[in-house]
C-alpha cells in the first residue's frame, strides 16, 4: 500500500518492508510500503517504571526484545531494555545492543547528499545526465532530467521497488550491482504523470546512493563509515542484520504461529542507501542529535551546514517527505516533528524528533511489524517519563 501520510492528531506513517514476493520464514528479498500508526499521547496514565512499562509492553506483544529512549541536544538519554536477544536463548537483549535501522538508513544517505552539496560536489538540483555524464545509457533517457531532490523526497516518478530477486549480489558487489539497478530503472519510461507526486520508493533511494558513489569513486558503505560513522563516533555502525557481523549479537525474528522463530535474513545488499544500516541506540542517537542542531559545522564539526540542513528538513510542496524524514506536527513536541522508521520485517525502529525542544525519542524491537504498536506505546512511555516539569 502506497498512500500519502497524514498528519491529524492521533496519528503518523509507519515506513515498513513487505515481501517482494511469496515470503517464506527466511526470505531475504524484503521492500517498503507505507502503512499508519501512531505515536500521540493519548489518556494521562499513572507513572510506570521504565523496566516494568516496557516488559509489560513486551510480554504482552510476545516479542523478543524491546529497546526505548529520550535524548535532548544537551547530551542527555534515558534508555531502557526488556527481553532477549534471541527467542529460546536465555541472552538477555542490552541497552548497547546494535538494532538494524532499516528505512532510518534513508535520512543518513540523504545527509551524505547534503555534506556534498556543501563541499561543492553537486547540488540537490543536480540531475542524474549531470552525474551520469559518461554514461550513454543515463544520458540517452528520460530519466536524465531526474534530480537528486526529487529522488531524496520520493517524487522522481521511480516505482517504489525494481526486481530485487534479480540484484541480489554480495556486499562485495554492490556498487555494480546499483550501477546495473540504474541501468534497469533508464531503460524504462518515465512516468511523466509520476514526477512530483510522492510515492515511496527504495529504488530512488538506490540510485541516490550510487550517484554519490559516482561523485566520490568509493563504494556508500565506505562512504558512510569515513564521513558520518567515523566522525560521530558511531563504533557500532554497520550494514546488515548485525547477527550476521557482530558476535554476541542479538537476531532478528518473524512471528510464525504466534511464536517468534529467529532469523539472519535481510534485505539485498545493493539497497543499503534505502535501508541495511545497524547500530546501538547510543550511537544512533549521535546521529540523531545531528538533526536536532542548528548548526552541524559549528556544533560537532560535521561539514554539514545550517541552510544544508534546512533543506534536508524542508519537504517538497504537497508532500510531508523531505531528506529522509516525515514532517509534521504533534501537540507533545510544542510544534514540528520530524519522524521516520523501518523494517525489514524481522526488526523493527521508530524515531521522532522535536526540534523546537531538542530532544527525541526512539523504540526498536528485535521483531518486524508485529512490535509496531509496543513501540509506538513505548514511545508514549518515554514522552511521559519526560513532560516538562516531571524530569
Amino acid at each position: 500500500m502506497n498512500t500519502q501520510p497524514q498528519f491529524d492528531e492521533g496519528k503518523s506513517i509507519t515506513i515498513s518492508e513487505q515481501p517482494l514476493i511469496d515470503r517464506r520464514i527466511f526470505s531475504s528479498l524484503l521492500v517498503v510500503a507505507l502503512i499508519p500508526v501512531s505515536c500521540e499521547l493519548f489518556a494521562q496514565e499513572p507513572a510506570e517504571d521504565l523496566e516494568v512499562g516496557l516488559e509489560r509492553l513486551r510480554k504482552r506483544d510476545k516479542l523478543p526484545g524491546l529497546i526505548a529512549g529520550h535524548f535532548t541536544l544537551s547530551g542527555d538519554e534515558d534508555l531502557g531494555v526488556a527481553g532477549f536477544r534471541r527467542a529460546g536463548a536465555d541472552l538477555r537483549l542490552r541497552v548497547d545492543d546494535p538494532m538494524h535501522l532499516g528505512s532510518c538508513t534513508k535520512s543518513m544517505t540523504a545527509t551524505l547528499l547534503g555534506i556534498l552539496v556543501d563541499e561543492g560536489k553537486m547540488g540537490f538540483e543536480t540531475t542524474l545526465g549531470e552525474v551520469f555524464h559518461d554514461d550513454p545509457k543515463v544520458t540517452g533517457s528520460a530519466w536524465k532530467d531526474a534530480t537528486m531532490r526529487q529522488l531524496m523526497s520520493h517524487t522522481s516518478g521511480a516505482v517504489p521497488n525494481p526486481p530485487w530477486n534479480q540484484f541480489a549480489g554480495p556486499i562485495e558487489q554492490a556498487v555494480s550491482t546499483r550501477r546495473n539497478i540504474l541501468h534497469w530503472l533508464v531503460e524504462r519510461p518515465r512516468r511523466e504523470k509520476s514526477v512530483g507526486q510522492f510515492e515511496y520508493s527504495n529504488l530512488g533511494y538506490t540510485i541516490l546512493g550510487h550517484a554519490i558513489e559516482k561523485i566520490r569513486g568509493h563504494a556508500w558503505e565506505e562512504e558512510m563509515q569515513r564521513r558520518l560513522f567515523e566522525p560521530l563516533g558511531m563504533k557500532s555502525a554497520g550494514f546488515g542484520p548485525p547477527s550476521k557481523h557482530v558476535a554476541d549479537a542479538p537476531w532478528g525474528h518473524n512471528m510464525v504461529f504466534g511464536l517468534s522463530v529467529s532469523t539472519d535474513a535481510d534485505n539485498p545488499p545493493a539497497l543499503g542507501p534505502a535501508g541495511t544500516v545497524h547500530a546501538s541506540m547510543q550511537d544512533w542517537i549521535k546521529y540523531l542529535r545531528v538533526h536536532l542542531m542548528t548548526d552541524p559545522a559549528k556544533e560537532c564539526g560535521l561539514p554539514l551546514t545550517a541552510k544544508t540542513l534546512e533543506e534536508l528538513h524542508r519537504p517538497i510542496e504537497g508532500t510531508e517527505y523531505a531528506g529522509g524524514w516525515v514532517c509534521g506536527e504533534r501537540t507533545w513536541a510544542a510544534g514540528r516533528i520530524l519522524t521516520h522508521n523501518g523494517s525489514n520485517t524481522h526488526w523493527y525502529c521508530v524515531v521522532f524528533l522535536a526540534p523546537e525542544q531538542g530532544r527525541g525519542v526512539i523504540a526498536a524491537s528485535n521483531i518486524g511489524l508485529s512490535s509496531a504498536q509496543a513501540c509506538d506505546e513505548a514511545l508514549q512511555l518515554m514522552i511521559r517519563r519526560h513532560e516538562k516539569g516531571s524530569e
